[in-house]
C-alpha cells in the first residue's frame, strides 16, 4: 500500500489546505464539472467552471434583527447553503478543526465554491450567508463533544456521585489515562511501556462511527472523497482531542463541564498532529500510521453501510517488451511453427 498522504498542522496562513478535488461527488447525485484542459493550439478557448454557472442572487424573504436563519432566504439560497454548510462541516473534521480566522475563511471560500459548483449557480456569499455558514465551526466540535464524552464515561468506567472512593478512583483514573496518551492505545495499563496498540483503542472507532460513521447518510459516507480511502490525520487528532476533553471532565474526581474551545484545545490537536507526523515517519518502511488509517475508515464505513470504495482496476494490457518477447518465442519454436496445421489439437 502507498504511504500516507502528509497532512499538514493547520497553519494560520491556510496554504496547507488541500485545494477543492476536480470532481466532488454529493450526497444528491450532483458532480461538480472537472476543469477542463487546456485548449489545442488553434481550438476553441475552454469554458471556465465559472463560466458553467447560472447567475442567481440570494434572496431574503424574512428581513429581521438577530441571527442569520437559513429559513429566512427562499428555497434555492436554502439549498446552496445547505450543501456549503456540509462541505465546510467536512473540511472542519478533515482540515482544521480548530480554525483561526484566515484559516477559517478559507474554508469557507473552499466551501462556498465547491456548493455552487455542485449546484451550477453564480451566486455570491453575503455577510449574513457567511455568519451562518461559520456558525458550524464550533456547533460541530460540540456536537463531537457531546458524542464522545457519554462513550469516554462507559469505556473507562468513570463513576458518578461525590462519594470520596468513586471521586478518589475517578481522579486517579483520569490521571492514568492521559499519562504518556494512555486512552489511545488498545491495552492501556498504568505502565506506560507496557502498553500496546497506539491509535488502536475501540473508543477511537466507536467515536468515528458515532460522528460520521453512523449510518449511509453520515458525512463520513457520503463524502469519501474528504474521509476516505486513508482517515486524515486531522480527522484522528480532532477524536484525540475530543477523547482527552472527556477526560478532563472527571480530572477533580467529579464530572464537571469543560468547554471544547479552540483556547483550551487548539494546541492538543495540533501536538496530536505533530506526534501522528513522527509517528509516520519513523515508520514509513512499515507504513504503520497508513494501514492503522486505511483500516478506521474501512471500518467506519462498513460500520455506516455504505459501500465499501472500490480501487480502480488495473488495466488490461500488455506493454510493447511482452509483446516483442511473445513474437521472439514463437518464431525459436519451431513446434509453434507447424502447430495445428492438419488440424491436430496442442496439448
Amino acid at each position: 500500500m502507498s504511504s500516507t498522504p502528509r497532512d499538514p498542522t493547520p497553519s494560520t496562513s491556510g496554504h496547507n489546505h488541500r485545494s477543492a478535488p476536480d470532481a466532488i461527488p454529493s450526497t444528491s447525485g450532483r458532480t461538480r464539472p472537472a476543469r477542463p484542459s487546456s485548449p489545442a493550439s488553434g481550438s476553441k478557448r475552454a469554458r471556465s467552471p465559472a463560466e458553467d454557472l447560472r447567475p442567481s442572487q440570494a434572496q431574503k424573504l424574512n428581513d429581521h434583527q438577530g441571527r442569520a436563519r437559513a429559513k429566512d432566504y427562499d428555497s434555492m439560497t436554502q439549498e446552496i447553503v445547505s450543501t456549503a454548510v456540509t462541505y465546510f462541516r467536512c473540511l472542519l473534521a478533515t482540515e482544521d478543526a480548530f480554525p483561526d480566522h484566515t484559516s477559517e475563511t478559507h474554508l469557507l471560500t473552499l466551501a462556498w465554491t465547491m456548493a455552487r459548483q455542485e449546484h451550477k449557480l453564480a451566486m455570491d456569499m453575503t455577510p449574513d450567508i457567511a455568519k451562518l455558514i461559520t456558525s458550524r465551526t464550533s456547533q460541530m466540535r460540540g456536537e463531537l463533544k457531546t458524542k464522545v464524552r457519554a462513550l469516554v464515561e462507559l469505556t473507562f468506567g468513570f463513576e458518578s456521585g461525590q462519594n470520596k472512593r468513586n471521586v478518589r478512583k475517578n481522579r486517579q483514573l483520569a490521571e492514568d489515562l492521559k499519562e504518556g496518551m494512555g486512552y489511545a492505545y488498545k491495552t492501556s495499563p498504568s505502565k506506560a511501556d507496557s502498553r500496546k496498540g497506539l491509535y488502536k483503542a475501540p473508543l477511537i472507532q466507536k467515536s468515528l462511527n458515532v460522528m460520521w460513521f453512523a449510518n449511509r447518510r453520515s458525512e463520513g459516507a457520503t463524502h469519501p472523497e474528504m474521509f476516505g480511502p486513508i482517515l486524515r490525520k486531522p480527522t484522528l487528532a480532532l477524536v484525540l482531542t475530543a477523547i482527552e476533553c472527556g477526560i478532563d471532565e472527571w480530572a477533580t474526581g467529579i464530572k464537571a463541564d469543560v468547554p471544547f474551545t479552540s483556547a483550551d484545545y487548539r494546541s492538543v490537536y495540533i501536538d496530536h498532529i505533530k506526534a501522528m507526523s513522527d509517528f509516520e515517519t519513523r515508520s514509513a518502511p512499515r507504513d504503520i500510521l497508513g494501514n492503522i488509517l486505511t483500516r478506521l475508515h474501512n471500518i467506519g464505513r462498513f460500520h455506516s453501510g455504505a459501500q465499501p470504495l472500490v480501487a480502480t482496476a488495473p488495466a488490461t494490457s500488455l506493454s510493447t517488451s511482452a509483446i516483442d518477447a511473445a513474437i521472439r518465442e514463437y518464431d525459436e519454436d519451431e513446434e509453434t511453427v507447424t502447430e495445428g496445421e492438419l488440424g491436430e489439437a496442442s496439448e
